[in-house]
């Protein structure tokens, strides 16, 4: 079984863990639990599993409240959820459980109905629609390398990155989920107010693609993106953004 906590509640709720741990570090080395999956419960933006969440309330001796749970999810919804049982919830909220059922619902209908739940859901419950959409998606995304953190990563030079952040003890979030006036990304990383995108393909429109998403992300962060060196001509429209080693990054973000 899995938990969609109230925001606020969850990230109280490891703030009292960590504060009491003295570090999320050693928080996950007390209770057992992977320390990205700890960073991103402090942002209060995972669903958290049965197990780990009765570790981190016994660690502090407290319960979480039956009615900030906001949805309760099947141990198997990473798998099915794309599937045609991809919603079985148990919600504290009446709205979000009747348009979490339409989404099971609709796969067994009219494409014109699935085009109704992803209106309804992006204008009502967007955090929750985009969530199910990229859970969706990273099933198919490629992730072929596993970090020192234990996250799953697309490519060598995510994996440099996020190894370099678990070396250096710096807490670091893989593809949260953030929201800025309503847009919602899934960056590479978080730290703090830092973005950190890795990208290594080739091509000028890839460039064109970050502007954008830069422009938006630099209201709320600073932003870097970290490329191989090589690739530097494809991507001269967005230099001011540009790091070439994790060294640079680790500097940029410090200073």
């Amino acid at each position: 079984m899995y938990y969609r906590i109230k925001r606020d509640v969850l990230k109280k709720l490891i703030s009292m863990a960590v504060s009491k741990a003295g570090s999320v570090r050693k928080l996950a080395k007390m209770i057992n639990v992977n320390k990205s999956i700890l960073f991103n419960c402090q942002q209060g933006l995972v669903a958290v599993s049965e197990e780990n969440l009765k570790k981190i309330e016994n660690f502090i001796s407290t319960t979480i409240n039956e009615k900030d749970i906001l949805i309760k999810l099947p141990a198997n919804w990473r798998q099915s959820i794309g599937g045609k049982n991809c919603v079985k919830s148990k919600l504290a909220k009446n709205t979000l459980n009747s348009q979490l059922m339409m989404a099971r619902r609709s796969l067994d209908l009219s494409g014109h109905n699935f085009s109704a739940w992803h209106k309804s859901m992006k204008k009502n419950n967007p955090q929750e629609y985009y969530q199910i959409q990229y859970t969706r998606f990273k099933k198919i995304g490629g992730y072929k390398y596993t970090a020192k953190g234990g996250e799953k990563v697309r490519n060598i030079l995510e994996k440099n990155m996020a190894d370099f952040f678990f070396d250096r003890k710096i807490n670091y979030s893989y593809e949260p989920l953030i929201n800025i006036n309503k847009h919602y990304f899934f960056p590479d990383f978080v730290v703090n107010d830092n973005v950190i995108e890795c990208t290594m393909w080739r091509g000028y429109d890839k460039a064109t693609k970050l502007a954008k998403k830069i422009k938006m992300l630099e209201r709320k962060y600073k932003v870097f993106v970290l490329i191989p060196e090589k690739l530097h001509r494809y991507y001269k429209k967005i230099d001011k953004n540009l790091l070439f080693t994790c060294e640079e990054v680790g500097k940029a973000m410090f200073k």
